[in-house]
């Protein structure tokens, strides 16, 4: 459970790399930490909710469908690794955010640690988690523990990436995505073995 809470850190931390370059105020890092935390904490909830109902029907696959679909969300940030540049996505994200605030009138960049761009980060990097603990309500894996991993692992990560984003720029970020995905690709296979 430790692996998979880090595997799905590393997306928030990566974020909070891109972020932490040019927003690091200590109530920026805060806000950033508590929020992916927070949405890391609650998305595995509401999948593992889901997936328990659906366990009895797909009980004799359900081994198969957990490890397929962690499987699959590890391919999914491996591909998005090696398709884009360092800092591409962060980058766009940002670049998105200001038109938006430019077209409502700002005259300065819109703070991301702030707001509706807020969650929607959060929210964002939070949607492996959901399958990750639908995939774990398949499998009958109680949550409550799982989840409170997740999410301070999950708070502890964005904090740390801030921090590094803030000294180290956005370098080390695709390296953070690469090693959290083939973490979960390895997981998924494990859950079609274990």
């Amino acid at each position: 459970m430790l692996m998979i809470a880090v595997g799905l850190g590393m997306d928030a931390m990566s974020v909070c790399m891109g972020i932490g370059v040019r927003w690091h105020s200590g109530r920026q890092r805060f806000r950033l930490a508590w929020h992916m935390g927070l949405f890391q904490f609650l998305m595995p909830i509401i999948g593992w909710a889901v997936g328990s109902e659906l366990a009895g029907i797909v009980s004799h696959y359900g081994s198969l469908v957990a490890g397929g679909l962690v499987i699959i969300i590890g391919a999914k940030m491996l591909y998005e690794v090696v398709s884009c540049k360092p800092g591409q996505v962060a980058s766009a994200e940002e670049r998105a955010v200001e038109k938006v605030a430019v077209k409502a009138g700002a005259k300065t960049p819109p703070d991301p640690t702030r707001g509706w761009s807020l969650v929607a980060l959060s929210v964002a990097t939070s949607l492996d988690a959901l399958v990750v603990g639908f995939s774990l309500g398949i499998k009958g894996v109680g949550i409550w523990q799982v989840s409170i991993l997740i999410g301070v692992i999950a708070a502890a990560m964005a904090l740390a990436g801030v921090i590094v984003g803030k000294h180290m720029g956005i370098r080390f970020g695709r390296f953070a995505e690469f090693a959290g995905a083939m973490l979960l690709i390895v997981l998924g296979i494990s859950f079609l073995f274990i």
